[in-house]
């Protein structure tokens, strides 16, 4: 599925996702990613995490590191909005961080509205087919 652009302020937008993967538009040119992605400090990388129910407090080692650099993870729970796994809430919290949860498509056009808006978030977003 294609996304509408915004103006990116620098960082990369997600322009489609689908297919198992997600297309980001770099100044260099696209980027496609396939599987799970981690978007932090404005650099999409391949998250090796495809469900939900398959996450672990290891997943989100690379999002704690960031420390008090973001506000929020934004979490894609990949075709349709899902609970994440209980320890989830707690553990984010326990390190300043809230959660915003939405299904991926919603999470991928939240993720590019917050970044035109200069936001300082992590998305972890998980595919869908």
């Amino acid at each position: 599925m294609k996304i509408d652009p915004l103006v990116s302020k620098g960082r990369p937008l997600i322009v489609a996702f689908g297919a198992g993967g997600f297309r980001f538009g770099l100044a260099s040119g696209d980027l496609r990613l396939e599987g799970g992605v981690l978007v932090l400090a404005d650099t999409p990388t391949l998250w090796p995490v495809s469900v939900l129910g398959e996450l672990s407090r290891g997943d989100f080692k690379p999002i704690l590191e960031l420390g008090r650099d973001i506000e929020f993870v934004l979490l894609g729970t990949g075709a349709e909005l899902n609970a994440p796994p209980p320890f989830l809430r707690a553990l984010l919290r326990d390190h300043g961080l809230g959660l915003e949860l939405m299904d991926t498509a919603a999470a991928c056009r939240a993720y590019n509205h917050l970044a035109s808006e200069g936001r300082h978030f992590a998305a972890a977003l998980l595919p869908v087919a």
